[in-house]
C-alpha cells in the first residue's frame, strides 16, 4: 500500500517535464471539473469567468486543459513570468490567484495527495480562469469606465477585431501571447517603465508633514511644520540636502522656501502663489504609493481609450489644461480653460437636495465631460444661449432688481423663439428654477464666446470657443467655466480645422473676420482695395468643415515631455482615486 502511494504521488524529472508514474485519472478529473465549475460559477467574492468557462469546457466533455503541460518546466518558467510581471501593468497579483496554482502545482510533485484528481480540477480551472481574466484586464481594463466615471465618459472602447476571450488558454502560444501584449498607445510603455521605476524606490522612507490644525501657510508665517516641509522638499529633490540643516530649529516659512513650493504648483497646474493650503499639502504629501495608484490609474486610461486617430486630429487633456492639433508630422498646443469642476462637499449637498427638493439646494457640476466627436462647424460671431442653471442661480437676482441688466449686457429674452421685452415680465412671480424663457447673449465684442465657436455633437451640449476673460489663461489652475472648453488662439485653431476646406478656405474666414489672409499675394490685394471692410461679417456666421476633424477631450495626469519626462498634474477632478478603488476590488 505505501509503495503503491508512492508510485502514484511522486515523479521524477526527465529533459525538464515532470513525469509521473501513474497520472490522475482523466475521467474523474473531468468529472471533477464539472462539479467544481458548478460551485465556482455561483462564487461572487472575486470577479472570475467560470460562466464562459463553463460553456467552453462542456463543449470539451471537462476534459482538463492544462495536465499535459504543467508539470513542463518551460511552460512553468513562462507562467512564473506571468506572475511576476503583471504588476508592472498595474495589477496586483491578489486578483489572479495565479500564485496559488503555481503552489498547488508545486505541492503536487513533493507531497502525496488523497485528492489528486480533484486536485488537477481545481488547478485547471483557477489556471484558466486566472489566464483569462489577466488577458481580458490587459487588453480591455480591468474596469468599466461608464461605471467607475458615471455619465460624463463617453470616450469609445478601442476595437480589438483580433481580440478573442478564450484564444488565452491555446497551451501551445497562450502564455506568449499574454506576456507580449501591450496597448500600442505611446504614453503606455513610458508609463510601465515609470511604475518599474517607482517599484524600485524605497517604501516608507518619504516624510509625512503633519496637517492636523493647518489651514493655510503664507510665506513669513510661522509653524512647527518648517523643518518637516524643508525635509519634504529635498525627498522630493526640489532643495539641496543642506535645507535639512539650515531648517531643522526654524519654525518661519520663509521666502525661499515659498519659492520651492511655488515651483511644485507650477508644476501641477496649481494656483502658483507658494501658499500652502489644504490641496498643496496634499501634493506634497503624495507617498511612494500615492505615484504607484496614480501611474496605475492612467495605464487604465489606456486600456480603455488607447486610440490613435487619424491625423489630423484635435485633442484636449482636461487636467492639463492644454489643447493639441496633431499634424501629420508634428503637434503643436495652446493652453485651455475647462469646466470648474463639482462644488465643494458635492456628496453631502446631493443627499441634502434628495430630500428638501428644493432647487437651490442643488448641488452645481461644472465638470467638463469627457467626450469623442467631429468638429462640423466653425462659427464666427456666436450667440450664447445662456444655460437655466446660470440664469437661476447668477442672474435670476440681478434680473429681479433691475431687468435693464440683460439690455446692458447684451441679453435677449426669448419665448417661443420671440424676442420679448424683459420689462414685460412679473420676473418676482417666477422661480428661479423654473424660468420659462431662454436668455441669449447676442454677438459681440462682449459675447462670453468671445469671436468664434467650435460645435461637435455631443449629449452635453459642449464646445470649444474663445472668450473675453483673455486673463484667465495666464493661471495655473484653469478650471475656470461652466464646462465647455475656452481656447487661448482660436484663430490658429480655426485655420488647423478649416485646412481641408476648398469652397470656403481659411483666408475667406480671416478676410470676413477683418484679418488679413495668410496668402501673400492676396493679403497685399486685401490690403489695397480700401472696400475690404464691406468683406467683414457682423453677424452669426456658420463655416460648415468640409471635412470633419474629430476631437475629444481626454483626461490624463501624467504627461511627459518631448525626452520622456515625465510629469504629474493635479487630479483637478480627483478622478484617479474612483479608478484604483475600483481596480482594487476583488
Amino acid at each position: 500500500m505505501y509503495l503503491t502511494l508512492f508510485i502514484v504521488y511522486f515523479g521524477w524529472e526527465k529533459k525538464g517535464k515532470t513525469i509521473l508514474i501513474f497520472e490522475p485519472d482523466i475521467e474523474i478529473v473531468s468529472e471533477n471539473i464539472q462539479k467544481e465549475l458548478a460551485i465556482l460559477k455561483k462564487d461572487t467574492t472575486f470577479t472570475h469567468y467560470f460562466d464562459t468557462l463553463g460553456d467552453y469546457y462542456a463543449l470539451n466533455n471537462y476534459q482538463p486543459i492544462w495536465m499535459d503541460v504543467i508539470f513542463d518546466s518551460v511552460f512553468m518558467a513562462h507562467l512564473q513570468i506571468v506572475s511576476d510581471s503583471l504588476v508592472f501593468d498595474g495589477f496586483k497579483r491578489e486578483h489572479y490567484r495565479l500564485d496559488t496554482v503555481l503552489q498547488m502545482i508545486k505541492k503536487t510533485k513533493t507531497k502525496p495527495d488523497k485528492e489528486i484528481n480533484k486536485t488537477m480540477a481545481c488547478i485547471d480551472l483557477y489556471l484558466s480562469n486566472a489566464l483569462v481574466t489577466l488577458w481580458h484586464d490587459k487588453v480591455m481594463g480591468r474596469t468599466d469606465p461608464r461605471i467607475v466615471l458615471g455619465g460624463k465618459y463617453t470616450l469609445p472602447f478601442p476595437n480589438h477585431p483580433e481580440f478573442a476571450l478564450l484564444r488565452v488558454l491555446d497551451t501551445q502560444k497562450g502564455l506568449d501571447m499574454l506576456n507580449a501584449y501591450k496597448p500600442q498607445h505611446r504614453d503606455y510603455h513610458k508609463l510601465r517603465n515609470l511604475l518599474i521605476e517607482t517599484f524600485g524606490k524605497t517604501e516608507g522612507s518619504e516624510t509625512m508633514i503633519d496637517t492636523i490644525g493647518i489651514r493655510k501657510l503664507k510665506p513669513g508665517d510661522t509653524s512647527i511644520i518648517v523643518p518637516m516641509l524643508a525635509k519634504r522638499l529635498v525627498e522630493l529633490g526640489l532643495a539641496p540636502d543642506t535645507f535639512i540643516y539650515l531648517y531643522r530649529d526654524s519654525l518661519v516659512y520663509s521666502r525661499v522656501l515659498s519659492d520651492k513650493i511655488t515651483e511644485i504648483q507650477k508644476l501641477s497646474n496649481l494656483t502658483d502663489d507658494g501658499i500652502i493650503g489644504k490641496t498643496t499639502l496634499k501634493l506634497l504629501n503624495a507617498s511612494r504609493n500615492d505615484k504607484i495608484d496614480e501611474i496605475r490609474a492612467n495605464m487604465e486610461r489606456i486600456r480603455w481609450f488607447g486610440i490613435e486617430p487619424l491625423k489630423p486630429y484635435v485633442s484636449v487633456n482636461l487636467p492639463e489644461f492644454m489643447l493639441y492639433m496633431y499634424y501629420p508630422d508634428s503637434v503643436k498646443s495652446m493652453p485651455v480653460c475647462i469646466g470648474k469642476g463639482k462644488e465643494r462637499y458635492y456628496d453631502q449637498k446631493t443627499k441634502k437636495y434628495k430630500v428638501s427638493k428644493s432647487y437651490l439646494d442643488k448641488p452645481l457640476n461644472h465638470e467638463t465631460p469627457q467626450v469623442y466627436s467631429n468638429i462640423d462647424f466653425v462659427i464666427l460671431n456666436p450667440t450664447w444661449t445662456v444655460p437655466s442653471s446660470i440664469v437661476g442661480r447668477e442672474m435670476y437676482n440681478l434680473i429681479v432688481k433691475d431687468p435693464g441688466y440683460l439690455n446692458r449686457n447684451n441679453f435677449q429674452v426669448l419665448k417661443n423663439k420671440e424676442v420679448i421685452n424683459p420689462y414685460s415680465i412679473n420676473w418676482r412671480k417666477l422661480s428661479p428654477g423654473n424660468i420659462p424663457y431662454t436668455i441669449r447673449q447676442n454677438s459681440g465684442d462682449d459675447n462670453s464666446l468671445g469671436k468664434i465657436k467650435f460645435t461637435f455633437k455631443n449629449p452635453f451640449d459642449v464646445y470649444l470657443h474663445d472668450t473675453p476673460l483673455k486673463g484667465k489663461f495666464k493661471l495655473n489652475n484653469r478650471a475656470v467655466s461652466y464646462g465647455c472648453v475656452r481656447v487661448q488662439a482660436p484663430i490658429d485653431l480655426a485655420g488647423f480645422v478649416l485646412q481641408g476646406n476648398i469652397k470656403q478656405t481659411y483666408d475667406d474666414v480671416l478676410i470676413k473676420m477683418g484679418l488679413p489672409p495668410t496668402d501673400t499675394a492676396r493679403a497685399r490685394r486685401w490690403r489695397e482695395d480700401s472696400s475690404s471692410y464691406k468683406l467683414v461679417v457682423k453677424g452669426t456666421y456658420p463655416v460648415r468643415l468640409e471635412n470633419k476633424m474629430t476631437v475629444f477631450f481626454d483626461y490624463r495626469t501624467i504627461v511627459f515631455d518631448v525626452f520622456d519626462k515625465p510629469r504629474f498634474v493635479f487630479d483637478v477632478y480627483d478622478k484617479n482615486i474612483l479608478i484604483v478603488e475600483a481596480m482594487d476590488k476583488p
